[in-house]
């Protein structure tokens, strides 16, 4: 296999494993007469049935003869509630608010956020072609929201992206300040395996737990559940990118991804779930896959490395 075939099919498998997402989730709505799932009892099954493919993968990659600081203990608990309630619950709700198309097009503005809220925090001025980015990306979001450009669209399902925008600019940040001390493939694992016991543990206690046995109510639920929803998304998709990131760079893989994510979404949420896009949609899309490419252009912000596997 060629060196740019190598990086190719990694990149194009993780952008397809979190471009099915939003229009996977979307379907799962949909089955049994929209009696089987929301978006809070889908977060939890999810999490649920997520539990044994993260104790597999922890034991796998669990570093020997590491331990972790005390004072990392409350950063690894803060990525736990970012990556359960604030990504995966988030996600599932405004999955189910809004549109599939909607969902993939705003998780483009990712970068550009995640390189804004890092000059806040370090007190750095943004370049010009950062502000350009973040110009683009809220102008493609506005054009979105505002002209309801899908099929099944709303404002608060749009707002709600946002918050999940916001969650995962801070969870790549301070994943990024904890890979200087513990390797990339231990680190996803346990955040994302303790955002999801998080999830699975408040969701049962708080009554959300009864679609968990829903996941096998048809062989085409069980399909996309954990075809997609656990095993793609949780498994296949981060091991997609620690190759492709491996094999290149973490911004040639990221770029990719998101670039093969929006596309592979895109396509889904009108081939499967029939969404109809407006013009407004094309333009807000070609606005925010502006933004993007500005984004991881010489002359952009400078992008945090990321364990892109927060989907």
């Amino acid at each position: 296999m060629s060196s740019a075939l190598s990086v190719l099919v990694p990149v194009l498998v993780a952008g397809l494993a979190w471009g099915l997402n939003a229009p996977a989730s979307k379907l799962l709505y949909a089955a049994g007469d929209g009696r089987l799932f929301d978006g809070v009892t889908l977060a939890v099954a999810r999490s649920v049935w997520s539990l044994p493919v993260f104790v597999a993968a922890a034991f796998l990659v669990r570093p020997r003869g590491l331990r972790l600081r005390s004072g990392d203990l409350a950063r690894f608990a803060w990525l736990g509630v970012l990556f359960g309630p604030g990504l995966t619950g988030v996600f599932a709700v405004a999955a189910q608010w809004t549109s599939a198309a909607h969902v993939v097009l705003i998780t483009g503005l990712t970068p550009p956020a995640t390189a804004l809220i890092e000059s806040l925090i370090q007190r750095r001025r943004l370049s010009v072609g950062g502000w350009a980015a973040i110009g683009l990306g809220v102008a493609g979001v506005a054009l979105l929201s505002f002209t309801r450009s899908a099929t099944g669209s709303t404002p608060q399902g749009d707002l709600l992206m946002l918050v999940w925008v916001a969650s995962y600019a801070w969870f790549v940040l301070l994943t990024r300040a904890l890979t200087e001390r513990y390797p990339a493939p231990f680190l996803s694992v346990l955040s994302t395996g303790g955002g999801a016991l998080i999830v699975a543990v408040v969701g049962i206690a708080a009554g959300a737990g009864g679609a968990v046995g829903h996941a096998f109510a048809s062989p085409g639920v069980a399909a996309w559940f954990f075809g997609e929803i656990v095993v793609a998304l949780g498994l296949i998709g981060p091991i997609a990118n620690v190759v492709a990131i491996r094999r290149s760079s973490a911004t040639v893989a990221t770029t990719g991804a998101l670039y093969a994510s929006v596309a592979a979404g895109l396509l889904a949420a009108v081939l499967l779930v029939h969404e109809r896009l407006a013009p407004s949609a094309v333009a807000a899309g070609v606005l925010l896959l502006a933004s993007l490419a500005l984004t991881f252009s010489p002359r952009g912000p400078r992008v945090a490395a990321a364990a892109t596997s927060a989907e």
